[in-house]
């Protein structure tokens, strides 16, 4: 989820006046003291996925993300980022409005800086995490007994595995297991997956605050087939999706996927725990896809890589900047056409000119397109 270059910009983004009110308003978050200090009763805890992997050692290693918020409480908060965003609440349809409460209170809150945390997992623990930062983000990895590997998840799909934080038996958090050897497929949501018009801002926070989410056609029996493809065959695919998207879109994402069938995997969303970062800069996704890619490809060099964007933000110069990188990772990129670009656009030619020549990439329409593209190639052997 990232901005384009339109001029329809919402009418709260564009006045700078507000970012000196909402700085004031508290919304650079988390300047609490750098001490460390346990969780109050007013303290939350939102954990992101992970995932969970052996190691060359035959150790378990697991990243394990936590977000520590306490929820606003100034008064008008709501109806300030709201205008942040251009958005008129008094205009609001009944149903508009539910859908900006739902989705807006992830927004609302305060990161909590310096706070100690560890989680508890299948006996284990506690484990102790690394302590809050300024945005209050935690980020941890911890190694686990190998016993805990189970080998059943290096034929097949592998549903995530939970865990708890200490002493906050409700913040749960699921880490996806990932074997050393098969395919992953990497999907960006915003206009790849998810229907946002990331090209317009002002449709784009349309999309994101007021309106049911919708997903591509058959983009979610493409994917999905595409692993049931790879079990058949005895081969692990598995699913990651890789965003711009904020991590307070986090619940709402996972609830879009499961209502429309998307295979589970893990969301790999982007830091932005303060309003003025809601909608990044191009650099800003780029730098957050780019290093996951590395990431991943690095972590798990036996692993094949099909990666899946769109042509409304830098998703093809990405991918091929990855796949130049790790060339006999990558095996195709297919990018979901949003702009009108002939596949001989010069932007093309010039993002693909350092693609390896093993490296195939393709321009699709929807995921009809893609699932006969990939029948034909089969990516999954």
């Amino acid at each position: 989820m990232s901005a384009g270059d339109d001029t329809a910009a919402a009418p709260g983004l564009r006045r700078r006046g507000l970012f000196a009110l909402l700085t004031a308003a508290g919304a650079a978050m988390g300047l609490g003291g750098a001490q460390a200090s346990p969780l109050k009763r007013d303290e939350h805890v939102l954990a992101l996925p992970g995932l969970l992997w052996q190691g060359a050692d035959g150790q378990l290693q697991a990243d394990i993300e936590l977000w520590v918020y306490e929820n606003e409480r100034r008064p008008g908060a709501r109806s300030l980022f709201a205008r942040y965003l251009g958005i008129e609440l008094t205009q609001l349809s009944a149903r508009e409005r539910a859908l900006f409460e739902t989705r807006a209170r992830w927004f609302l809150k305060d990161s909590e800086r310096g706070k100690r945390l560890s989680i508890e997992m299948d006996g284990q623990g506690p484990l102790p995490l690394n302590r809050t930062d300024r945005a209050g983000r935690s980020s941890t990895q911890i190694s686990l007994p190998s016993a805990l590997w189970n080998r059943a998840w290096e034929r097949a799909p592998a549903q995530p595995q939970a865990y708890s934080v200490t002493g906050r038996s409700q913040s749960q958090g699921w880490l996806w297991p990932m074997a050393a050897q098969g395919l992953s497929i990497v999907s960006d949501i915003d206009d790849t997956i998810k229907i946002s018009q990331v090209r317009d801002t002002r449709q784009l926070l349309r999309n994101t605050f007021l309106v049911p989410f919708e997903a591509v056609p058959g983009m979610a029996a493409w994917l999905g087939q595409m692993q049931a493809a790879g079990a058949q065959a005895g081969r692990n695919v598995e699913v990651h999706y890789l965003s711009s998207s904020p991590v307070q879109l986090l619940e709402p994402l996972q609830d879009f996927l499961q209502g429309y069938g998307f295979p589970g995997g893990c969301l790999l969303l982007r830091e932005s725990t303060s309003w003025n970062r809601l909608i990044p800069g191009a650099q800003d996704g780029e730098r957050h896809k780019l290093a996951h890619l590395q990431r991943l490809m690095v972590r798990f060099p036996g692993r094949r890589f099909v990666l899946i964007g769109d042509s409304g933000e830098a998703d093809p110069e990405i991918y091929a900047q990855a796949a130049s990188r790790h060339p006999q990772q990558v095996a195709a990129i297919l990018i979901r056409d949003v702009t009108g670009e002939a596949a001989s656009a010069a932007r093309y030619r010039q993002a693909m000119a350092a693609l390896p020549a093993a490296t195939p990439w393709y321009l699709i329409e929807d995921g009809a397109q893609g699932l006969a593209i990939a029948q034909q190639h089969g990516f999954w052997l």
